[in-house]
């Protein structure tokens, strides 16, 4: 089974409001890019990394992958205005071509581990498609514009879905082609593998594979990581 992992970086962080994309700032230390990218790292399945970052920033990661020790890192390209597009321009790579499964990882998730990527990847060599998962502690109701509650959800049914997600590479290529052709955005590859037919299943995530996209969730970060040293 050949794996490459797919680093998501190139998105602009509007949300958090920092004068660089958040991915490029140093999370106690460590620039969070490299942070996420230590999971795949270490993960034994697989076998190089290819990183989507925003124009101007290559010479940057590359620079940061050799004192960070992430070896793996065999290219890095300029990704597009969306995610789907960074991800389009590392699934033509050679080195992705050559896979048999691909994993995709944010790099605004700093937390992921080895075991997780593992986990996902068995899941995904048995059924072609598998992404991490959490059951819903809160309550979650559908809501009309209005503010109207329109259905209280059957938590049980219910997951939120993390990265990274393990595909098939022909699949995952078919499906961002079939997007491609009708114009279709999704917040993760996997919904994009879903609207083909294909079947995706869930494996239990980790709590602490947090997403940090606001200042707070930033703060958030910064604490778990104090608490462990």
């Amino acid at each position: 089974m050949s794996v490459v992992g797919i680093l998501a970086a190139a998105g602009r962080g509007e949300r958090f409001g920092a004068h660089v994309p958040k991915q490029f700032l140093p999370l106690r230390g460590i620039p969070l890019l490299i942070r996420a990218a230590q999971c795949l790292q270490e993960a034994e399945a697989v076998a190089e990394i290819v990183a989507a970052v925003p124009p101007g920033y290559q010479e940057l990661l590359q620079r940061w992958a050799e004192e960070y020790g992430v070896q793996k890192l065999s290219r890095i390209v300029t990704g597009g205005e969306h995610r789907q597009d960074s991800v389009r321009a590392a699934l033509e790579t050679p080195e992705v071509q050559r896979a048999e499964l691909v994993l995709v990882h944010d790099a605004a998730r700093p937390f992921a581990t080895a075991a997780l990527v593992e986990r996902v990847l068995r899941a995904a060599q048995q059924h072609g498609a598998a992404v991490p998962g959490l059951p819903p502690a809160e309550t979650i109701k559908k809501v009309a514009p209005t503010g109207e509650v329109v259905q209280t959800l059957a938590r049980e049914q219910l997951r939120r879905i993390q990265t990274p997600q393990a595909f098939r590479r022909e699949w995952l290529v078919a499906a961002h082609a079939h997007a491609r052709r009708l114009g279709l955005s999704a917040t993760d590859d996997a919904t994009l593998v879903e609207l083909l037919g294909f079947p995706v299943v869930v494996v239990e995530g980790e709590l602490l594979n947090l997403k940090l996209t606001t200042p707070e969730d930033w703060r958030v970060a910064e604490a778990l990581l104090q608490a462990e040293q």
